[in-house]
């Protein structure tokens, strides 16, 4: 009977652990369709805005604004990491990571000082340990929580330190989404801005009148532009996260059932093994009587 005991007790174990994978899997969803729908808002604006930015360049000078410069020599560089606040998200945070370090390598081999802006518990108490890596900015707050006008003040921050000279280069850690269930960790250069190519330009009909210059305009606009990538890219990596946690939970609940399927076989077939040791005990008994 020890043993119908135990497996009476894992099973009430698991399907207490069912409960509450289940639950986190149905809160993933909800807010995976909550941060969806804010991605897909912001879309527009960001292909809006750097639209823009390519027509308004065309007649610009490329001296017009010093994000538009491209360094003779990258010293040192700003590495933006936008990670999650928890775990049990499957592998998001580990692919995350694997990215940033693999990137964080090619920089130290081509001579590149590294500082890290990092959004996200989980990053930052990993690249907390990485030896060499300057930790410059953490983000106070839940990623999940974060607004677009701290994104704002992140951003000028990252702008000032471009234009002061105090890094040449920028580029944004992150994860983009290719599917409901599927993510991939990139990066992404945002500072310096590149110029359209020759070439690529498109040419519209229409002559436009700029005012009050176009260099003056650029130089308003790209701010716009790196707030906007930056914003779209915490957003994306948000999505990406509970996309995965939802996936991870859904999993660990089909396993739970399976499990719980499993272990109440075995203790019924325990369940009734007692009851037939028992009734051979109880019959050997009464034929003991008799004789």
């Amino acid at each position: 009977m020890k043993g119908v005991k135990e497996l009476k007790r894992r099973l009430k174990g698991v399907k207490s652990i069912r409960k509450i994978t289940k639950a986190m899997e149905m809160v993933a969803a909800t807010k995976l369709r909550r941060l969806q729908e804010r991605a897909l808002a912001t879309r527009p604006f960001a292909k809006a805005i750097e639209g823009m930015v390519a027509r308004v360049a065309e007649h610009a000078d490329p001296a017009a604004s010093p994000l538009l410069a491209q360094p003779a020599k990258i010293v040192r560089e700003a590495l933006i990491i936008v990670g999650a606040d928890k775990g049990l998200c499957g592998s998001y945070n580990s692919n995350l990571n694997r990215a940033a370090v693999q990137y964080l390598r090619r920089s130290e081999a081509e001579g590149v000082q590294t500082e890290a802006w990092i959004l996200g518990r989980r990053p930052q108490g990993f690249f907390a340990k990485v030896r060499g890596l300057e930790m410059r900015y953490v983000h106070p707050t839940n990623v999940e929580k974060v607004t677009y006008r701290e994104i704002m003040l992140l951003a000028k921050q990252i702008v000032a330190a471009f234009e002061s000279g105090a890094v040449q280069r920028v580029t944004v850690v992150g994860t983009r989404m290719l599917s409901l269930s599927s993510y991939k960790a990139g990066t992404q250069v945002v500072l310096p801005v590149a110029r359209p190519a020759a070439g690529t330009q498109t040419k519209e009909a229409t002559d436009y009148i700029l005012e009050p210059s176009a260099d003056r305009i650029l130089a308003r606009l790209l701010p716009r532009c790196i707030e906007m990538q930056l914003y779209a890219a915490v957003l994306e990596a948000l999505a990406c996260e509970f996309a995965s946690r939802r996936m991870a939970m859904k999993n660990a609940t089909d396993n739970a059932d399976e499990m719980t399927h499993h272990l109440s076989m075995e203790y019924n077939k325990a369940r009734q093994g007692g009851i037939t040791g028992e009734l051979l005990e109880i019959i050997g008994g009464a034929e003991a009587l008799k004789g």
